[in-house]
C-alpha cells in the first residue's frame, strides 16, 4: 500500500474535463481509516453548494441565526471570532474545498499563515486544488497545504516543520525546536459524504475515526481556538455519528474546553453544529 503523501498543487492540474466529477471511481486506495460504506440509497448530506452571502458579508452568529439559519454558516461565524492572519487552520474534511479556501482567506498572507486539509479520495483533493487554484493568489495558495490521508492521522501532519517548500510527497520534517505556544486557531469538520450529483455516497466518515481525529484536533488547538463539527442527521449513519460527537464533547474537561451545540430546531434533519473552544490560561 502506498504510503499517504502530500499533494503538490501541480500534479493535480486538470486538463480539459479531466478533473474526477466528486465521488468518482477514482477514490483512495490509500489509507481508508475514516470511511465507511453506506447503501446508495442514503439522503443527501454535505452541502455541495458554496459559501452564502451572509456568510460572505462577514455575518457574527446571530446575525446567521436571524438572516438564514444556515449551519456552515455558524461554523464561519466561529471561526471568523477566532482566527487571525498567520495562523494554522485545518480542514479536516477538504470534499470540494469550500471551507478550506475561507480558511485560507482568513488565516493566509503572502508570507504567513497556514492551512492544512485532509480527504481520503483523490476526487475531493483534485476538486479542493482547482477551486483553491481559481480563488487565491500564487503566494497565498502556496501556503496551503492538501494532505491525502485520514483525518485520524492529523498529528503527524500538524507538527511544526522548517519550511513550508520543498517536501511534497515526504511525511513532515518536525521542528526541533518548535514553539510550545503554537497551535491551530481552527479545526473544523463537516461531515457525512462528498457532496455533488455524480457523488459516491457509499463512502462517508465513520464515527470511530471522527472520534479519533476529533480527540487529535482538540490537542492541536491552540488557547482560544475552536474545533467546529457540521453532523448530518438525515443519511445513514449520520445521526449515530452525530450523537457520538456529541457525547464526546460532553465529556471534556470543562477547565479547559468549552463545548456547545447549535442547531435549527424547527426544520426537519437540520444539520446541526457542535463547537468546542479551549479556553486561554
Amino acid at each position: 500500500m502506498a504510503s499517504p503523501a502530500r499533494i503538490p498543487p501541480a500534479a493535480l492540474a486538470p486538463g480539459p474535463r479531466e478533473t474526477p466529477r466528486p465521488g468518482e471511481s477514482a477514490r483512495a486506495r490509500a489509507p481508508r481509516a475514516n470511511v465507511v460504506r453506506r447503501p446508495r440509497s442514503s439522503p443527501r448530506a454535505r452541502t455541495a453548494a458554496g459559501p452564502s452571502d451572509v456568510s460572505r458579508s462577514g455575518a457574527h452568529l446571530e446575525d446567521v441565526i436571524l438572516k438564514n439559519g444556515r449551519t456552515t454558516d455558524m461554523a464561519h461565524a466561529l471561526w471568523r471570532a477566532v482566527l487571525r492572519e498567520g495562523d494554522l487552520a485545518v480542514d479536516a474534511t477538504a470534499g470540494n474545498g469550500w471551507d478550506t479556501v475561507e480558511l485560507a482567506r482568513l488565516v493566509t498572507g503572502e508570507s504567513s499563515g497556514r492551512v492544512v486539509a485532509f480527504d481520503v479520495q483523490p476526487a475531493a483533493i483534485a476538486s479542493t486544488s482547482a477551486r483553491l487554484d481559481d480563488a487565491l493568489e500564487p503566494a497565498r495558495r502556496a501556503r496551503v497545504e492538501l494532505v491525502l490521508d485520514s483525518h485520524a492521522n492529523m498529528t503527524r501532519w500538524l507538527r511544526p516543520r522548517r519550511t513550508l517548500e520543498g517536501d511534497a510527497g515526504n511525511r513532515p520534517d518536525p521542528d526541533p525546536d518548535p514553539d510550545p505556544g503554537a497551535g491551530a486557531g481552527v479545526v473544523c469538520f463537516n461531515l457525512g459524504y462528498l457532496p455533488g450529483a455524480d457523488a459516491d455516497r457509499s463512502v462517508t466518515t465513520e464515527t470511530g475515526s471522527t472520534i479519533e481525529a476529533l480527540r487529535a484536533a482538540s490537542e492541536a488547538l491552540r488557547p482560544g481556538g475552536v474545533v467546529t463539527v457540521v453532523g448530518y442527521v438525515g443519511h445513514a449513519g449520520g445521526d449515530e455519528e452525530t450523537r457520538a460527537v456529541k457525547a464526546w464533547a460532553a465529556a471534556l474537561d470543562p477547565r479547559r474546553f468549552t463545548a456547545t451545540v447549535h442547531g435549527v430546531v424547527n426544520r426537519i434533519n437540520c444539520p446541526q453544529l457542535i463547537a468546542v473552544h479551549k479556553k486561554r490560561a
